[in-house]
């Protein structure tokens, strides 16, 4: 069985959105230091690094991520590859022009090669999902959608005041939870996947950490 891991290494001091937290991993036990143990601590906010969003990160008493259902998270794969420039749109008639049958169901992951930028400034300034392209998801019955970007909204840099993530706001408001931060989705296009996007059990959270896998079927 072939498995292609679509999750990113957590390191220390690794890329974020810039307001968010720095992301720290350490020993806080260490063999080389008389301990009985190794034992490594981490602290990283939600939305560093691969996460899946849950509603409530954007709708006021929506779900968080442990009161999802497992089935949530696991599905077949529609891989769609766009490629833009940093700041541009992908809009429903890139879905639509790609050719790539998405069913009820589906979770869909968008490959824009964004991901060889990630530790990059260039990072930060990256393609997007248009609204349109969000509501042709939600007409669809996908169950989750993924980006190989930092945020499936406009970058952070082009914001103007009061910006209300309106894609955020489309996709989980209707349901369709959202993935940021993938790696590695050119090796699955055009293949017959299952993807299994499974985040952390965190009491109460607007996100949870995953390590997502496709698994190819041909």
């Amino acid at each position: 069985m072939e498995m292609v891991d679509l999750s990113r290494l957590i390191y220390e001091g690794m890329p974020k959105i810039p307001v968010l937290p720095a992301v720290h991993v350490q020993r806080c036990f260490s063999l080389e230091k008389g301990h009985a143990l190794n034992v490594t601590e981490i602290s990283l906010p939600c939305h560093a690094g691969t996460h899946v969003d849950a509603p409530v990160h954007i709708v006021p008493n929506g779900k968080s991520i442990e009161q999802l259902p497992l089935g949530s998270f696991v599905g077949p794969g529609a891989v769609i590859a766009v490629k833009k420039r940093g700041g541009e749109e992908v809009t429903a008639k890139d879905f639509e022009s790609a050719g790539v049958p998405v069913q009820r169901g589906d979770i869909v992951m968008l490959y824009t090669g964004w991901d060889e930028k990630f530790e990059s400034p260039d990072y930060n300034v990256h393609p997007y999902l248009s609204v349109d392209a969000a509501e042709w998801m939600v007409k669809r019955g996908v169950k989750l959608f993924g980006i190989d970007c930092i945020t499936v909204d406009l970058p952070t840099p082009m914001r103007s005041k009061g910006f209300d993530f309106p894609v955020h706001k489309t996709l989980l408001g209707n349901g369709v939870l959202i993935a940021e931060n993938m790696t590695n989705l050119g090796e699955i296009v055009g293949r017959k996947t299952r993807i299994l996007a499974l985040p952390l059990r965190v009491k109460g959270s607007d996100a949870g950490h995953a390590r997502i896998v496709a698994e190819v079927l041909n």
